[in-house]
């Protein structure tokens, strides 16, 4: 389970790590190769991480919590570095990824 834990903490962490390499690539012609090739990096990379939760849970399970983990992780991120306020409809939709992943967890 620790194991478990660990694969998955480091899968959100070079997700989120991916997204921010594209958001700052597409911020100017300069540093678009850089961001690509970052982000690309971090997120092809991170797939093997994935492939490791899959033997150690159900495959259901590890893509709901790691894709869905994620994504949230990375909006919050994008929320305090780009200073950007989510609106409530963004509000249902994280707290809907919540639900779904939680429910998806339980259903194991």
């Amino acid at each position: 389970m620790i194991k478990t834990t660990v694969y998955l903490t480091i899968f959100w962490i070079m997700q989120v790590l991916a997204q921010v390499f594209f958001k700052w690539g597409s911020i100017s012609k300069e540093k678009w190769i850089t961001g690509f090739l970052l982000g690309n990096l971090f997120g092809f990379s991170s797939m093997w991480l994935l492939m490791l939760l899959y033997r150690s849970i159900s495959p259901n399970v590890a893509l709901a919590l790691g894709a869905g983990g994620a994504f949230l992780l990375t909006q919050f991120v994008f929320c305090l570095w780009l200073k950007e306020n989510l609106n409530i409809f963004q509000w249902i939709g994280i707290l809907g990824i919540t639900t779904g992943m939680i429910l998806v967890t339980l259903g194991k």
